[in-house]
Formats: structure tokens, C-alpha cells, sequence
């Protein structure tokens, strides 16, 4: 495991505080929600006790160079996708109705569905619950899943869940969004229409995944398969449709990202023949642009000095 020095760690500490105040979460719930820490009250000890021997060890200190890492690591810019995703995310809020947001992987929904929850912590605005359903392979998993993000589990048939969940939210000023529902393969995918029935009118949900979601219960409901017809019409209108990014989109997210040299423009964004696929043409997603942000910046990475080198 890594040794961090005191001059490490207080960058780190610094920067982990920096970013539990812009997000509007009290320290505890930051140290839950964002680092995935089991108990919150260890963030006093990062911003009172960072530099007592034993206070903070090392696998916390990994964990927050993660997150600063993930933080700095990309800047993202109000794209249409995103602007799709977080408009149907405030009807789903405001009316309180299930609803959807379909595109390809790498389409950006996950981001825009994470920065529109810090969006919200930021502002304290509602509560915005996110749920990633991306390992979820079974109904009882998802139901588990789901309370799990709510923070209301509690062991007992589904039926008994659903009842303890519809109670919960009641009470509650929040928005559920659950990533990549696609996950739910055949008829596993009628399992939400008992969450839409059990938040009917109390809470809004944004489903998010990849048009396999939506062709699954399209596919279903031709053949009257059992519960399609029923799963897909208690969706609120029509699914929302990402598209791939444009030009503009991926330019101006380059230079959000320090790339703004005409060479390094010319290379990412596909102007030279003999880089083509070297550039974010060669993957027409967000996903390619990230991977030539990370690609300009592997370029700067000092290389090895192997004259003279004894192995």
C-alpha cells in the first residue's frame, strides 16, 4: 500500500474539504455518498485528525486520491445530451412521473445524471438518488439494489420492499434516477413496472440506459409477452433520445480540458489524415473524446531514461 507523506496528505485533506463544501453535503454524508465510506464520522477525522499518526490510514488516503483524481480529471461542458438528461430529470421531479433516457454507451448519461446530482447537493435543491444497476442481474437484486441507494433496506419478500420503499419516499422531497437499467435482460425488465406502481404519483423516477431497454419492451409487448405492454405504458411519454456528440461539442470540450495547442486540435479532433485514427472521429462518443484527453496527456508523461540502464 502507498506511503503518503504529510505534505501529500495535506493536499489531499485540503482538496477532499474543498470538495465536500462545494457539494452542499454535511462531512459525514459526503464521506458515505461520495467516498463510500460504512461510517461518515470518519471525515472529522480526515479534517481535524489528518496528520495524527494512526488517525487516518492509508487505505482512506488511496480512497480520496481516487476521488480528487476522478474530480480533476475531466471537465465536462452543458452538451445537448446533458441538457436532455437534466431536463427530464426536472419533469420526472416536477410531475412526479417514471420516465426515461435511452442512447449508446458512451453517450453521456451517466455523467449527466452524476453532475446533475451534484448540481442539486451544490444548490440544495431536492435530494437526487442515484442508483447504478449495472451489476444487477435478478429482480431480488434490484429491488435490494434499489432500497440499498434509498438507504431504507430492510430484509423481506419484494412485495414486503416495495411497501417499505412507497412508505419511505413519501416522506421524502427527492428524485430516484437509475443508470443503466439496460442491464435488465428480458423479462427481468417488468420489475419496474411494480417500482412504478409503488411510486405512483409520489415520487419521480429517470430510467437511463442503452435502446436495448427499449427495444426489450418493444420486442415484448409485439409478442403480448407477459407484463410488457403494461411495464412500457406506465413509462411518461416517449423515451428521451441521446445523440452522438458534434463536432462543436467535442471541440469545446477539449479545450475545457487544457487542450487549445492548434497541433494537439489538429490531432484530437481529426484534421490530420495520417491521425485519423488517432482523434475522437475513430470512436464518435464522449467516451472517444475522454480517451484523446487521456491520450494528449499520456503524450506528457516524461519518459524513461533507459542510456546506461542495469537490470
Amino acid at each position: 500500500m502507498k506511503d503518503y507523506t504529510l505534505e501529500q496528505k495535506q493536499q489531499l485533506r485540503d482538496k477532499i474539504i474543498a470538495l465536500q463544501e462545494a457539494s452542499g453535503l454535511s462531512g459525514n454524508n459526503f464521506a458515505v455518498q461520495r467516498l463510500g465510506f460504512s461510517n461518515g464520522s470518519k471525515f472529522s477525522h480526515i479534517r481535524n485528525n489528518w496528520d495524527k499518526q494512526g488517525m487516518v490510514g492509508a487505505d482512506t488516503w488511496e480512497v480520496i486520491e481516487k476521488y480528487v483524481s476522478k474530480t480533476e480529471d475531466y471537465v465536462g461542458v452543458p452538451t445537448a445530451n446533458l441538457k436532455k438528461v437534466w431536463e427530464t430529470c426536472e419533469r420526472a421531479y416536477s410531475l412526479k412521473k417514471p420516465m426515461a433516457v435511452v442512447g449508446d454507451g458512451g453517450f453521456g448519461k451517466t455523467f449527466s445524471l452524476e453532475k446533475y446530482q451534484e448540481y442539486n447537493e451544490r444548490n440544495k435543491r431536492f435530494k437526487v438518488v442515484y442508483f447504478d444497476a449495472s451489476m444487477v442481474k435478478t429482480n431480488k437484486q434490484f429491488i435490494a439494489g434499489l432500497m440499498q441507494a434509498l438507504d431504507c433496506h430492510k430484509p423481506g419478500t419484494m412485495a414486503a420492499q416495495l411497501r417499505v420503499m412507497r412508505e419511505f419516499v413519501t416522506k421524502k422531497d427527492i428524485l430516484i434516477t437509475v443508470d443503466e437499467v439496460s442491464s435488465l435482460e428480458s423479462h427481468n425488465i417488468t420489475i419496474i413496472k411494480d417500482v412504478m406502481t409503488a411510486f405512483k404519483d409520489l415520487v419521480g423516477i429517470v430510467f437511463a440506459g442503452t435502446p436495448y431497454f427499449i427495444n426489450n419492451l418493444n420486442r415484448g409487448a409485439i409478442r403480448d409477452r407477459h407484463l410488457f405492454s403494461e411495464t412500457r405504458d406506465r413509462l411518461f411519454m416517449l423515451p428521451e433520445q441521446l445523440n452522438k456528440p458534434t463536432d462543436e461539442e467535442a471541440l469545446a470540450i477539449f479545450k475545457a480540458n487544457g487542450i487549445t495547442t492548434s497541433e494537439e486540435l489538429d490531432i484530437v479532433m481529426g484534421r490530420l489524415p495520417e491521425f485519423k485514427s488517432h482523434s475522437w472521429l475513430a470512436k464518435r462518443t464522449f467516451r472517444g473524446i475522454k480517451d484523446c484527453i487521456d491520450m494528449i496527456k499520456m503524450s506528457n508523461i516524461p519518459s524513461i531514461n533507459y542510456n546506461n540502464l542495469q537490470l
